[in-house]
């Protein structure tokens, strides 16, 4: 009796074991793919968005390869954190695209909300040492303050990378105007608005 109930324990745990290892994998697969930037541009309201990365300093890497989507907007390490952005940014998006009105979005509200969707450590990855600007040359003495206060430095707290440096690779019409905008605004076609 006993052997047989330890025989039918046993089936149970490896059926157990394969549908958690058939879960995880299907997690992972389901992951991967929708972090490409071909899945987001299935999509064809982030189509602009693309079009201004293009055109934007952040266009390519460090190693000079195409920025995707996920580099700069999903957490590095998977985990919780990983987890939630993908749930909460795949839901958000979804909703929008299927039940809401893509043609008109209010990119306003999409920057804040973006830029709470941008981790320093992705920031990072290309931009490892903060005294030196992407050409190797020493930055400003205000830059290296505001750096130094990004450290910790200072007493003072940060504001994480987003906070300061925005519009770096998607630059709506709005903030067209800003001085500090001028020479990506110049790299981006005019609306028919703006003409």
């Amino acid at each position: 009796m006993a052997a047989k109930n330890a025989g039918k324990i046993s089936k149970v745990l490896i059926l157990v074991l394969i549908g958690i290892v058939g879960f995880t994998a299907l997690m992972s697969i389901s992951m991967a793919r929708t972090s490409t930037t071909d899945f987001c541009m299935s999509c064809h309201e982030i189509r602009t968005h693309k079009d201004e990365l293009a055109k934007s300093s952040h266009a390519v890497d460090k190693d000079k390869n195409p920025i995707e989507c996920h580099q700069c907007h999903i957490p590095n390490s998977i985990g919780p954190r990983y987890l939630t952005v993908k749930i909460f940014i795949g839901a958000k998006d979804w909703l929008v695209h299927n039940f809401g009105d893509p043609e008109n979005l209010d990119r306003r509200r999409l920057q804040v909300v973006a830029r709470r969707f941008l981790p320093d450590e992705n920031c990072r990855t290309c931009h490892e040492d903060l005294t030196k600007n992407t050409k190797g040359e020493k930055i400003s003495e205000f830059g290296q303050l505001s750096h130094d206060a990004y450290l910790g430095k200072n007493g003072q707290t940060s504001r994480g990378c987003a906070g300061c440096h925005y519009n770096l690779a998607h630059l709506p019409d709005f903030d067209r105007r800003y001085f500090f905008n001028a020479e990506f605004a110049k790299r981006l076609p005019l609306k028919e608005e703006q003409k």
